[in-house]
């Protein structure tokens, strides 16, 4: 008998329901193969703690506690206040409330930047002095920086000029 017969073997042994010719098979592998008696043990001594259990004793008002305690959650959860703070109803009211207080912010922003963009406005018009400023300043670090147009016209009347 090989390693993968006697592992499928095992509950049949256990259970006493192997043929003679199979049990005697079974009992010389057992004993000359190390890996498979010690598999064997293991499993012989699970089954044995399984078939004698040993069992806690039944406390007699354990089922009724139980039950009060589970009636009186879902009495608890069927109050008003309850159902006022649940997700169904609160949140919903949260976020409207929200939504409505950003809009109200909002147009309070808008109404008032009219008025003051008006205002900034007025006073631009008036003060045209950074446009004096910016043509002052218009060549970055005080060079001249040309267009390659305006040089390749430059030189091309300088060669006429020298031709004439």
């Amino acid at each position: 008998m090989n390693c993968k017969e006697f592992k499928n073997r095992i509950p049949d042994y256990l259970d006493q329901s192997l043929p003679s010719d199979l049990s005697n098979q079974f009992n010389e592998h057992l004993q000359n193969c190390a890996d498979c008696s010690l598999l064997f043990n293991k499993t012989s001594k699970t089954i044995q703690h399984l078939s004698n259990p040993d069992r806690i004793p039944e406390q007699p008002y354990y089922y009724t506690q139980l039950r009060q305690k589970m009636e009186n959650k879902y009495v608890h959860n069927e109050t008003i206040l309850h159902s006022l703070t649940s997700k169904k109803v609160l949140q919903p009211m949260l976020y409207l409330a929200s939504i409505i207080l950003a809009v109200y912010i909002g147009i309070l922003i808008g109404s008032g930047t009219t008025t003051t963009n008006n205002q900034y406005s007025e006073t631009t018009k008036a003060d045209t002095s950074f446009i004096e400023v910016f043509a002052q300043y218009q060549y970055i670090d005080d060079m001249e920086l040309e267009s390659l147009e305006k040089n390749v016209v430059y030189e091309e009347s300088k060669e006429t000029e020298e031709k004439k």
